[in-house]
């Protein structure tokens, strides 16, 4: 508040400055004016003494008349006195009816003291005066320093309003050129196949136990979210991973204590994208002494651990397809809308699925909606993109609402959360995708909203 307030107090200082300047240059103006008039009424009175283009002499002579003249008078005034002295007479009074012989100047109520000529002198002087300031150069400076500052004043405090004022119609050209983009990028869509020239990765062992090898290539942060990704090398270039829909990849290494670390993950690149894959991750956090020992009295390994701690870049790791996770056992089929209910990094696979179910003619769904939560609002940055890029394509087959939800609260009394989760209908399947404690308040949401419990497929989380 302090600082607005100062900004705001700051600015019109320009507009004092100019305003100072203008007056300033038209009290010189003006006084320089007057001055003149002054002089130039002077020279009137003394008309005989100085007359425009007369000479030295001429000069002197005419001061020598008006001495003289002055004199006489004076001269005839102090007798007339003397004389009505001597008689025993006083000067008749000022306020007498006799005509005032001595008086230069003769004033009547009954007349102004000014007349209508000489009103009408200075009423022009005055005015020439006036002009004169508004024709200076000094004005015209002070006038463009006070627009100056009035039109900075004006653009500051009006910069935010504008922008308020403009910021729906900015909105809605940059909403209709995303969809343009969209749309377009649809149509290119059916003539660009993702894994035209890929080869699938082979995989050596028995086919339910067969693995292959990977190299850690890459680790780096996700924007402004806790996440990290980490993105490994397949043996060639071409290579794919063909996964099903909701299937996971299972990774495996020794740890520092040669026990087997193995975890599964949803792979977070597109989908069969050659020679790489990437996975995400939350920053390490060491599970407790008790919950270590159980683990490695087991000959486990914790897989986290070995990947935040002791992998390193160029180290290889095996891999082979996990398991399949996405199972629908309603008894409405076709399966007509999709109902995605995703927290966190759970969001992953919903991301897959979502590209798999929306183009046209790839399945029987007609209208999918996404929910996703998270606890802070940065996490949407691992996939909020991808979902924009989705939604933009198929606008109308996709709605997506991003929630940010204290995963303590219960989801119920979240009224964002009550809004964004259709009620059910046939024909429509609900997938959650989160971690254990998101899921079972998840499931409680959907069933409120009229879900059977079959019609619910809980994806795993570990």
């Amino acid at each position: 508040m302090r600082i607005r307030y100062a900004l705001k107090s700051n600015v019109p200082v320009c507009l004092w400055i100019a305003i100072a300047a203008i007056f300033m240059a038209g009290g010189a103006h003006t006084t320089n004016a007057l001055s003149s008039v002054h002089i130039n009424q002077f020279r009137s009175a003394t008309s005989p003494l100085y007359t425009r283009g007369a000479s030295s002499a001429t000069i002197a002579n005419n001061f020598k008349k008006n001495n003289d003249l002055s004199s006489n008078r004076l001269f005839r005034r102090r007798s007339r006195i003397q004389t009505s002295a001597s008689s025993g007479r006083l000067p008749p009074n000022r306020m007498s009816s006799s005509p005032m012989a001595h008086a230069d100047l003769a004033v009547r109520l009954d007349q102004p003291v000014l007349s209508s000529t000489q009103f009408r002198s200075a009423t022009n002087m005055f005015t020439k005066s006036i002009l004169a300031v508004l024709v200076s150069d000094v004005f015209k400076t002070a006038l463009v320093a006070f627009a100056i500052a009035l039109f900075i004043t004006a653009a500051s405090k009006s910069t935010k309003q504008a922008s308020k004022l403009f910021k729906p119609i900015t909105s809605a050209i940059k909403h209709s050129f995303r969809l343009a983009k969209g749309k377009y990028t649809r149509f290119t869509d059916r003539f660009h196949t993702e894994a035209k020239g890929g080869v699938p990765m082979m995989f050596e062992g028995d086919p339910e136990d067969c693995w292959g090898v990977c190299t850690l290539s890459s680790v780096k942060p996700i924007e402004r979210s806790q996440y990290i990704e980490y993105e490994f090398k397949l043996p060639k270039e071409e290579n794919i991973l063909q996964l099903a829909l909701g299937q996971q990849l299972s990774l495996c290494c020794l740890d520092s204590a040669d026990n087997v670390a193995k975890r599964n993950y949803y792979v977070y690149s597109p989908k069969n994208t050659r020679g790489q894959f990437s996975i995400i991750t939350t920053e390490y956090e060491p599970e407790d002494d008790v919950e270590m020992k159980k683990r490695r009295a087991r000959g486990e390994g914790d897989f986290d651990q070995v990947l935040a701690t002791e992998l390193q870049v160029g180290d290889e790791i095996a891999l082979q397809p996990g398991p399949r996770t996405l199972d629908y056992k309603g008894e409405y089929l076709p399966v007509t809308d999709m109902v995605y209910f995703a927290a966190g990094d759970g969001i992953v696979p919903v991301i897959d699925q979502v590209k798999s179910v929306l183009p046209p003619g790839s399945s029987s769904v007609k209208g999918v909606s996404v929910v996703w939560t998270n606890d802070d609002e940065k996490d949407f940055d691992i996939a909020l993109s991808m979902l924009e890029d989705e939604y933009f394509k198929y606008s109308t087959k996709l709605a997506v609402s991003c929630v940010v939800e204290d995963g303590n609260n219960s989801l119920k009394d979240n009224s964002e959360i009550d809004d964004s989760v259709p009620k059910f209908t046939p024909g429509t399947m609900a997938v959650v995708s989160g971690p254990r404690e998101f899921a079972v308040k998840a499931i409680a949401v959907l069933m409120s909203k009229g879900y059977p419990e079959n019609c619910i497929c809980v994806l795993p989380s570990e």
